[in-house]
Protein backbone atom coordinates (compact mmCIF):
# COMPACT_ATOMS: atom_id res chain seq x y z
CA UNK A 1 0.00 0.00 0.00
CA UNK A 2 1.18 3.50 -0.81
CA UNK A 3 2.52 5.21 2.40
CA UNK A 4 0.86 8.49 1.41
CA UNK A 5 -2.50 6.74 0.97
CA UNK A 6 -2.01 4.86 4.28
CA UNK A 7 -1.36 8.12 6.14
CA UNK A 8 -4.45 9.71 4.54
CA UNK A 9 -6.59 6.67 5.54
CA UNK A 10 -5.28 6.85 9.12
CA UNK A 11 -6.10 10.59 9.38
CA UNK A 12 -9.58 10.06 7.95
CA UNK A 13 -10.25 7.19 10.38
CA UNK A 14 -9.06 9.31 13.32
CA UNK A 15 -11.26 12.25 12.27
CA UNK A 16 -14.27 9.94 11.89
CA UNK A 17 -13.68 8.45 15.38
CA UNK A 18 -13.38 11.93 16.91
CA UNK A 19 -16.53 13.16 15.20
CA UNK A 20 -18.49 10.09 16.34
CA UNK A 21 -17.06 10.39 19.85
CA UNK A 22 -17.95 14.08 20.11
CA UNK A 23 -21.40 13.50 18.66
CA UNK A 24 -21.99 10.60 21.05
CA UNK A 25 -21.06 12.60 24.18
CA UNK A 26 -23.90 15.04 24.15
CA UNK A 27 -25.57 16.05 27.41
CA UNK A 28 -29.12 14.87 27.86
CA UNK A 29 -31.67 15.44 30.61
CA UNK A 30 -32.38 12.20 32.47
CA UNK A 31 -35.11 13.72 34.61
CA UNK A 32 -33.30 12.67 37.80
CA UNK A 33 -32.79 15.50 40.25
CA UNK A 34 -32.14 15.72 43.99
CA UNK A 35 -35.87 16.38 44.47
CA UNK A 36 -36.89 13.25 42.54
CA UNK A 37 -34.38 11.15 44.48
CA UNK A 38 -35.74 12.45 47.80
CA UNK A 39 -39.30 11.80 46.64
CA UNK A 40 -38.39 8.24 45.58
CA UNK A 41 -36.68 7.60 48.93
CA UNK A 42 -39.75 8.66 50.92
CA UNK A 43 -42.27 6.26 52.40
CA UNK A 44 -45.08 4.86 50.28
CA UNK A 45 -47.49 5.21 53.22
CA UNK A 46 -47.44 6.79 56.66
CA UNK A 47 -49.63 6.26 59.70
CA UNK A 48 -49.93 7.76 63.17
CA UNK A 49 -50.81 5.65 66.24
CA UNK A 50 -50.97 2.42 64.20
CA UNK A 51 -51.69 -1.02 65.63
CA UNK A 52 -50.56 -3.74 63.25
CA UNK A 53 -51.50 -7.42 63.70
CA UNK A 54 -49.45 -10.17 62.08
CA UNK A 55 -50.72 -13.74 62.23
CA UNK A 56 -49.33 -17.13 61.29
CA UNK A 57 -51.54 -20.15 60.56
CA UNK A 58 -54.57 -18.23 61.82
CA UNK A 59 -52.98 -17.42 65.19
CA UNK A 60 -51.54 -14.09 66.36
CA UNK A 61 -47.76 -13.83 66.00
CA UNK A 62 -47.03 -10.10 66.47
CA UNK A 63 -48.90 -6.97 67.47
CA UNK A 64 -46.92 -3.80 66.73
CA UNK A 65 -47.89 -0.43 68.25
CA UNK A 66 -46.15 2.88 67.68
CA UNK A 67 -46.69 6.61 67.59
CA UNK A 68 -45.65 6.68 63.91
CA UNK A 69 -45.19 4.11 61.15
CA UNK A 70 -43.80 4.52 57.63
CA UNK A 71 -43.84 1.82 54.96
CA UNK A 72 -41.06 1.72 52.36
CA UNK A 73 -41.13 -0.35 49.19
CA UNK A 74 -38.01 -0.97 47.14
CA UNK A 75 -37.49 -3.43 44.29
CA UNK A 76 -35.85 -5.93 46.63
CA UNK A 77 -37.65 -5.39 49.97
CA UNK A 78 -40.61 -3.94 51.81
CA UNK A 79 -40.10 -2.74 55.35
CA UNK A 80 -41.76 -0.70 58.07
CA UNK A 81 -40.14 1.92 60.30
CA UNK A 82 -41.93 2.31 63.61
CA UNK A 83 -41.00 5.05 66.07
CA UNK A 84 -42.29 7.48 68.65
CA UNK A 85 -43.77 10.78 67.56
CA UNK A 86 -41.74 12.59 70.24
CA UNK A 87 -38.43 11.47 71.74
CA UNK A 88 -38.94 9.75 75.07
CA UNK A 89 -42.69 9.30 74.58
CA UNK A 90 -44.85 6.60 73.05
CA UNK A 91 -42.14 3.97 72.73
CA UNK A 92 -42.69 1.26 70.16
CA UNK A 93 -44.27 -1.87 71.63
CA UNK A 94 -44.25 -5.32 70.08
CA UNK A 95 -46.21 -8.18 71.63
CA UNK A 96 -44.81 -11.53 70.48
CA UNK A 97 -46.96 -14.68 70.57
CA UNK A 98 -45.66 -18.24 70.36
CA UNK A 99 -46.75 -20.77 67.72
CA UNK A 100 -49.78 -21.74 69.86
CA UNK A 101 -50.92 -18.10 70.03
CA UNK A 102 -49.94 -17.60 73.69
CA UNK A 103 -48.13 -14.48 74.85
CA UNK A 104 -44.39 -15.07 74.61
CA UNK A 105 -42.72 -11.69 75.25
CA UNK A 106 -43.18 -7.94 74.97
CA UNK A 107 -40.49 -5.72 73.43
CA UNK A 108 -40.21 -1.97 74.00
CA UNK A 109 -37.86 0.14 71.89
CA UNK A 110 -37.29 3.65 70.57
CA UNK A 111 -37.40 2.42 66.97
CA UNK A 112 -38.16 -0.80 65.14
CA UNK A 113 -37.61 -1.80 61.54
CA UNK A 114 -39.84 -4.69 60.43
CA UNK A 115 -38.79 -6.51 57.25
CA UNK A 116 -41.90 -8.13 55.76
CA UNK A 117 -40.33 -10.63 53.37
CA UNK A 118 -37.77 -11.88 55.91
CA UNK A 119 -40.39 -11.79 58.72
CA UNK A 120 -38.02 -10.25 61.23
CA UNK A 121 -37.58 -7.01 63.09
CA UNK A 122 -34.64 -5.01 64.37
CA UNK A 123 -35.20 -2.99 67.55
CA UNK A 124 -32.85 -0.10 68.34
CA UNK A 125 -32.50 2.27 71.26
CA UNK A 126 -33.16 1.39 74.89
CA UNK A 127 -34.58 -2.07 74.12
CA UNK A 128 -36.39 -3.88 76.92
CA UNK A 129 -37.77 -7.41 76.57
CA UNK A 130 -40.21 -8.66 79.21
CA UNK A 131 -40.80 -12.42 78.99
CA UNK A 132 -42.70 -14.97 81.07
CA UNK A 133 -41.65 -15.86 84.61
CA UNK A 134 -40.17 -12.44 85.40
CA UNK A 135 -37.37 -12.65 82.81
CA UNK A 136 -36.07 -9.34 81.36
CA UNK A 137 -33.47 -8.38 78.78
CA UNK A 138 -31.92 -4.91 78.36
CA UNK A 139 -29.92 -3.92 75.26
CA UNK A 140 -29.43 -1.18 72.69
CA UNK A 141 -30.01 -3.46 69.69
CA UNK A 142 -32.10 -6.60 69.26
CA UNK A 143 -32.92 -8.78 66.24
CA UNK A 144 -35.98 -11.06 66.26
CA UNK A 145 -36.77 -13.69 63.62
CA UNK A 146 -40.24 -15.11 63.11
CA UNK A 147 -38.80 -18.11 61.25
CA UNK A 148 -36.45 -19.18 64.07
CA UNK A 149 -38.45 -17.73 67.01
CA UNK A 150 -35.15 -16.41 68.43
CA UNK A 151 -33.77 -13.06 69.54
CA UNK A 152 -30.16 -11.98 69.25
CA UNK A 153 -27.90 -8.99 69.65
CA UNK A 154 -24.23 -8.50 68.76
CA UNK A 155 -23.62 -5.96 71.50
CA UNK A 156 -23.81 -5.71 75.27
CA UNK A 157 -26.88 -7.09 77.12
CA UNK A 158 -28.15 -7.55 80.66
CA UNK A 159 -30.41 -10.51 81.41
CA UNK A 160 -32.35 -10.46 84.68
CA UNK A 161 -34.25 -13.46 86.05
CA UNK A 162 -35.54 -14.20 89.56
CA UNK A 163 -32.25 -15.99 90.36
CA UNK A 164 -29.59 -14.22 88.29
CA UNK A 165 -28.34 -11.02 86.72
CA UNK A 166 -26.01 -11.70 83.81
CA UNK A 167 -24.12 -9.28 81.56
CA UNK A 168 -22.44 -10.23 78.32
CA UNK A 169 -22.11 -9.89 74.57
CA UNK A 170 -23.39 -11.66 71.43
CA UNK A 171 -26.61 -12.81 73.06
CA UNK A 172 -28.80 -15.42 71.34
CA UNK A 173 -31.96 -16.88 72.92
CA UNK A 174 -35.43 -18.24 72.38
CA UNK A 175 -38.29 -15.72 72.66
CA UNK A 176 -38.97 -16.63 76.30
CA UNK A 177 -35.28 -16.02 77.22
CA UNK A 178 -34.79 -19.53 78.64
CA UNK A 179 -32.48 -21.23 76.14
CA UNK A 180 -29.71 -18.66 75.71
CA UNK A 181 -26.03 -18.21 74.90
CA UNK A 182 -23.78 -15.21 75.35
CA UNK A 183 -20.07 -14.47 75.40
CA UNK A 184 -17.85 -12.74 78.00
CA UNK A 185 -20.41 -13.33 80.74
CA UNK A 186 -20.28 -11.76 84.18
CA UNK A 187 -22.95 -11.44 86.82
CA UNK A 188 -24.50 -12.74 90.00
CA UNK A 189 -26.43 -15.90 90.81
CA UNK A 190 -28.75 -16.32 93.76
CA UNK A 191 -29.34 -19.65 95.41
CA UNK A 192 -32.88 -20.94 95.00
CA UNK A 193 -32.79 -22.04 98.67
CA UNK A 194 -32.57 -18.47 99.98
Amino acid sequence: MNPKYSFHLLVCTALFAVSVGVGGCQMHDSGVTVDTLIADAGPTTESWDPVMHISENGLPRLVLRAGYMARYETPDSTYLVLSAVEDGKDRVRVDIFDTEGDSSATVFSNRILYFERARRFVARGNVIVNAKDDRHLFAEHLDWSQKTARVSTPGYVTLKTPTQVLNGFEFDADEQLYDFRMKRVSGTLESENE
